[in-house]
């Protein structure tokens, strides 16, 4: 039963899509989970407003990019929306600039469907549920990546109402599908069954988790040290000995991933037994610890990049030049983690499924 209503969920909403043709000298940004409050304690938001507002209006706006953000804008499990659009004006100024020039596309998540039917409240911008952007003859399916759940379907409202009159008024912190290794993997899973059958990429949020071509952090770092451990028994002296500084770096990295994440390693790149397709892809999330992650499609090529403050992370600064950059002098940084062409994407896709 529970996979006949999440596949009939993710048909319902590819079937009835918001579709738009894109082009090589187009530019789109997609951002999910900014999860807006009040302003005080408890608002997810408020820690990155400023990285989120600047690299929107001096980056984004300005470098023409169109505007995707895909759900869970406003946390409305927890406040109105009379009391976000008034604390937060300034972010509403920067939506409606995109929204004057047909730059913005707005897709609802689990803690915003709520928009769809507030009495009194008026769509202050157009609002869908899912979107294709059709890319040479071929598709990236975009949602919020919520729908395949039966929980997160089924029971969002009472969801909601325990959020505000429970865990709101004792100072709770919102607890999401994002520590939940179990139900996220799940999500994911069921989003690579869906694209794969369908030859599209998927693009979702929701799960807080970034992911490129399928994979996780985990799952890249992997990858890449077993490339440059190739590379290392081909290569000379001295570029052994740069090889191997890489090759300690991502160890560590890999070493401090599997102790925090716990069992997530186990199961992060399992949703098949075959070779895995480069179908889905996640955005990550605004509200991150360390900054925030977005995807950027331009030049027929998709990215996952990060932007942070320069207190957070040094190591790209330091390390990392050729794909790091300062935006002007504000403090904030934009680092490139992934990058490839879709036509390389979904060759790999019609190949491998």
């Amino acid at each position: 039963m529970n996979k006949q209503f999440y596949h009939l969920k993710l048909e319902e909403l590819y079937t009835k899509a918001k579709e738009i043709e894109i082009h090589d000298n187009q530019r789109f940004v997609i951002f999910s989970d900014l999860h807006v409050g009040n302003g005080k304690y408890g608002d997810d938001f408020r820690p990155n407003a400023k990285l989120f507002q600047t690299a929107l209006h001096d980056y984004y706006y300005e470098k023409g990019y169109t505007l995707i953000l895909n759900g869970d804008i406003e946390e409305l499990h927890r406040y109105t929306l009379a009391e976000i659009r008034s604390t937060w004006k300034s972010l509403y100024s920067l939506f409606d600039a995109f929204d004057a020039e047909n730059r913005l596309y707005k897709l609802s998540g689990n803690h915003d469907s709520k928009l769809f039917n507030l009495p009194g409240e008026p769509l202050r911008y157009k609002l869908y549920e899912s979107l294709k952007l059709n890319y040479k003859g071929m598709t990236l399916f975009l949602f919020h990546g919520h729908q395949p759940s039966y929980f997160y379907e089924k029971f969002n409202e009472i969801s909601g109402l325990l959020l505000r009159f429970i865990a709101k008024p004792l100072r709770i912190k919102h607890y999401s599908v994002a520590h939940d290794k179990g139900r996220r993997f799940k999500i994911e899973k069921r989003t690579y069954e869906f694209s794969i059958e369908k030859n599209i990429v998927s693009i979702i949020g929701h799960t807080h988790r970034p992911l490129f071509e399928s994979l996780s952090k985990l799952d890249s770092l992997k990858y890449k040290i077993e490339n440059l451990l190739r590379r290392y028994a081909k290569s000379g002296d001295e570029k052994q000995k740069f090889l191997e500084k890489q090759i300690e770096e991502i160890k560590k990295e890999i070493d401090k991933s599997i102790m925090t994440k716990g069992k997530e390693q186990a199961i992060s790149s399992l949703y098949s037994s075959q070779t895995l397709a480069p179908s889905v892809f996640n955005s990550g999330c605004v509200i991150g610890k360390r900054g925030m992650t977005a995807i950027e499609i331009k030049g027929g090529k998709i990215s996952l990049v990060h932007w942070f403050n320069e207190d957070v992370d040094e190591k790209y600064r330091k390390n990392d030049g050729k794909n790091t950059s300062q935006l002007d002098n504000t403090g904030f940084f934009r680092t490139v983690l992934k990058r490839d062409s879709l036509d390389y994407i979904f060759t790999k896709i019609r190949l491998l499924t």
